[in-house]
């Protein structure tokens, strides 16, 4: 098998149902395998699975545990259950679309460094028009195959993974218990080892999110307490914006390298630009573009509107600076100079 789909299961009965037929319709052109980890699911969403296995002898392979030992344990256990080239961590409440494991695996394999993928989605803000059909919109999307933008970190929901990054770095940490910022801690480590994180833009797997984390009723305890776990070994994620209206090649070259920098260690970067410069494509570097002679008020507007407010405003003029310098109370932001 080319790749094994690794989906922890805890009851959800008719959505498993759902993500199982969708990786049955659409992955016909991909060598899978699926590896379903039961977490002492009910009677009903345990006999589906029993006879899915039963049924599909070569192409489903059963684990189960007789008490729910949380999603992490068992993304691991299936992660240790497979020998394939790639791992693709699947949520069970997700729809794949047509060739959407296809199109993973051909942008996984485009570079060496490519270490993680994950498709287009709705949990990454491509979202189809009130009304619209998922299939339709899906074959809109396809349309990018081939594609691929860099991310600040991947999202657990679907997530391939080369076999070679889990030899380097491990497995998911389970110190995150039922989940949450497992998955950017597990990106932070793969930056960290040189691999970069992406998502295929022609692949598309549609998430109904939340809909297990949010049947556990310490849900928010929980979240809180592995965002402390998160921001204790990393820090906290920095914000930045670079106000780009005088400047120089070079300078926009370094600036285009620092920000790349921030950008894959899962930092977020503002560009205000008065006239359009090459820019790194990336999801966590964001382009504000106001042209003509409103650029300046509109540029401080949006920053002093912001509620999550900048670490650092880093700018060019040294008026520009002193007046942003003056509105600190507001902004609360370091200023920097190019």
């Amino acid at each position: 098998m080319n790749c094994d789909i690794v989906i922890p299961v805890w009851n959800q009965l008719a959505l498993t149902k759902d993500c199982i037929e969708s990786i049955f319709k659409n992955t016909a052109s991909a060598d899978y395998r699926i590896i379903i980890v039961d977490n002492a699911s009910d009677d009903a969403t345990k006999n589906y699975l029993e006879g899915l296995s039963k049924a599909w002898p070569r192409q489903i392979v059963l684990i189960r545990n007789e008490k729910n030992l949380g999603f992490i344990k068992a993304v691991n256990q299936g992660i240790a259950a497979s020998n394939a080239p790639y791992v693709c961590v699947l949520n069970n409440d997700t729809l794949a679309s047509k060739n959407w494991l296809k199109e993973m695996i051909g942008i996984a394999g485009a570079a060496d460094d490519i270490g993680i993928v994950n498709p287009s989605s709705n949990n990454l803000g491509q979202k189809p028009a009130a009304g619209e059909p998922l299939e339709l919109y899906a074959e809109k999307i396809a349309g990018q195959s081939g594609q691929l933008i860099e991310l600040g970190s991947a999202v657990g929901f679907c997530m391939l993974i080369k076999r070679k990054l889990f030899e380097k770095i491990g497995v998911f940490d389970e110190i995150y218990g039922m989940g949450n910022f497992d998955d950017t801690d597990f990106s932070r480590r793969a930056v960290q080892a040189h691999y970069r994180c992406v998502r295929a833009c022609g692949a598309y797997v549609y998430h109904r999110e939340n809909s297990s984390f949010k049947k556990v009723g310490t849900f928010d305890d929980d979240f809180n307490r592995n965002r402390e776990i998160y921001e204790f070994r990393w820090g906290k994620p920095k914000r930045v914006a670079y106000i780009l209206d005088k400047i120089d090649t070079n300078t926009l070259k370094n600036m285009n390298g620092d920000a790349m920098n921030l950008a894959r260690n899962g930092n977020w970067i503002w560009y205000f630009m008065k006239d359009p410069v090459a820019a790194p494509r990336h999801s966590n570097i964001i382009i504000k573009y106001f042209p003509g002679g409103w650029f300046y008020p509109k540029t401080i507007f949006n920053i002093l509107k912001k509620k999550k407010k900048f670490d650092e405003i880093v700018v060019g003029e040294k008026r520009l600076g002193k007046f942003l310098a003056g509105l600190n109370f507001i902004h609360k932001a370091a200023i920097k100079y190019y």
